[in-house]
């Protein structure tokens, strides 16, 4: 049992401490377990919900949370006289069968929702438990060495990037329970809540590198996919900035081989010639690029969540009559004649597939999924930085950049041209080159027209 920190009060074993109280014994604590429920369900994705009757344990009042995924929280109050909130500690089970708590965390100091981010983050990442090992210190925080200003500022910057408490006490060497003092600070608290960094505070250097890290995630995601680790990949976002390079650089450096072991799918596909191809590849890898149409045909959208899905086979299937579409029970004493209709270019109503998928689309993700359906089975990527940050990783790519044998000055010169040019992306400098290697005289006043 891990208690971060641990709770005193909690010493005897769940079923000894527990007996049955009235329903809304406390309503203070009863609207606090409602509120931790919200909020730990919207950041776990697993819906928490408020067991409608009080229990008790060491004499403390409680209410238990129960997760559709088999878990439970404990939301257990303070006694009388003890410190700010209603809320004493949060104990969690991440199944029924646990008779101790995978781990708790308490305060009598101050309210215990100053802990709910840590709280959650302890239930996402299990190892983050072993990172932080104790957090025992928060209880004493008065006794800590007050922070300079620095520090403050230091520490601030580092919980508005998205770090944890736990690793900015590490990195800094400062103590954990002085960091949480200054997260309870009213100032300080209005600092973060302004903060969940807004783009425009970002440095130009920090949206690079989101960017850099993003692609060299598509393209770790693509090659794990390609050797078996997941069955699909969604990446969404705005065109021309490398999703495409991305994928198939990762393929291919895995060792597969196209029109072979993965196909490349292209530009307007109807719903029953995605199907089609799915049936060809499917025990190999599948990559559909701006193939958007698909997502506006109710049943291309049913055929994608299927082949997106989380289980090693899945069952797909084509519901509307076509004449490129067989029944397999039409040929369940005929083999051979269904081996003839498939050579014929036709498939069958349904089969199962052991492909993986990768999905690429430049609608923002809210448009190609709007009901999440499909994200909710799929890894999902969204790529969609500004035009600055866009301009600037293409500067720094200019070696690398098609064509190839461009001298490095004329890269330079086109892309001076596109930074006024009406679509920046990696597609209109590389049509925007075409025209200058074709040497045409006026190239820049006719890449800025048709382009």
């Amino acid at each position: 049992m891990k208690f971060i920190p641990s709770y005193s009060s909690y010493k005897e074993s769940l079923n000894e401490a527990i007996t049955q109280l009235a329903p809304g014994s406390d309503p203070k604590l009863e609207q606090a377990a409602y509120l931790i429920a919200s909020f730990v369900s919207k950041k776990t994705k697993d819906k928490f919900e408020v067991y409608p009757w009080g229990i008790n344990i060491d004499g403390t009042p409680a209410i238990m949370l129960i997760g559709n995924k088999g878990s439970m929280i404990y939301v257990v109050g303070k006694g009388a006289g003890r410190g700010p909130g209603v809320v004493g500690a949060l104990l969690y089970y991440s199944s029924f069968d646990n008779r101790n708590p995978d781990f708790a965390i308490s305060s009598d100091s101050f309210p215990i929702v100053a802990l709910l981010n840590e709280f959650v983050k302890f239930i996402n990442e299990p190892k983050y438990a072993d990172e932080v090992e104790t957090l025992s210190e928060s209880l004493n925080e008065g006794k800590g060495k007050p922070l300079t200003p620095q520090e403050q500022k230091m520490v601030i910057k580092q919980l508005q990037s998205g770090k944890s408490a736990a690793q900015i006490a590490r990195d800094l060497k400062i103590s954990y329970g002085m960091i949480l003092q200054l997260k309870r600070n009213p100032s300080v608290s209005a600092q973060l809540d302004e903060a969940p960094v807004k783009a425009n505070e970002q440095t130009l250097e920090d949206k690079v590198k989101f960017l850099d890290e993003t692609l060299t995630d598509i393209y770790d995601i693509a090659r794990r996919l390609a050797a078996g680790a997941f069955n699909s990949l969604m990446i969404s976002g705005r065109a021309g900035t490398g999703k495409t390079y991305s994928v198939t650089k990762a393929l291919n450096d895995e060792g597969l081989i196209e029109d072979d072991d993965y196909i490349v799918v292209s530009g307007a596909v109807s719903t029953i010639m995605m199907y089609k191809k799915m049936f060809q590849y499917r025990t190999k890898t599948l990559v559909f690029d701006d193939c958007d149409a698909v997502f506006r045909d109710e049943n291309g959208r049913n055929i994608l969540k299927a082949a997106l899905d989380t289980k090693a086979v899945r069952r797909i299937s084509y519901l509307k009559k076509s004449g490129l579409v067989f029944d397999p029970k039409d040929f369940e004493m005929d083999p051979e004649g269904e081996f003839n209709a498939i050579e014929n270019g036709l498939v069958p109503a349904y089969f199962d597939f052991a492909g993986r998928v990768i999905f690429i689309s430049n609608l923002p993700k809210d448009k190609a999924d709007p009901d999440g359906a499909i994200r909710s089975r799929s890894i999902l990527i969204d790529v969609n930085p500004d035009d600055a940050t866009l301009m600037e990783r293409i500067k720094v790519l200019l070696p690398h950049l098609e064509p190839r044998d461009m001298a490095i000055k004329d890269k330079e010169e086109i892309y001076e041209f596109m930074k006024k040019a009406n679509d920046v992306s990696m597609r209109t400098f590389i049509k925007a080159a075409g025209f200058k290697q074709a040497g045409l005289p006026n190239w820049e006043r006719m890449a800025s027209r048709y382009l």
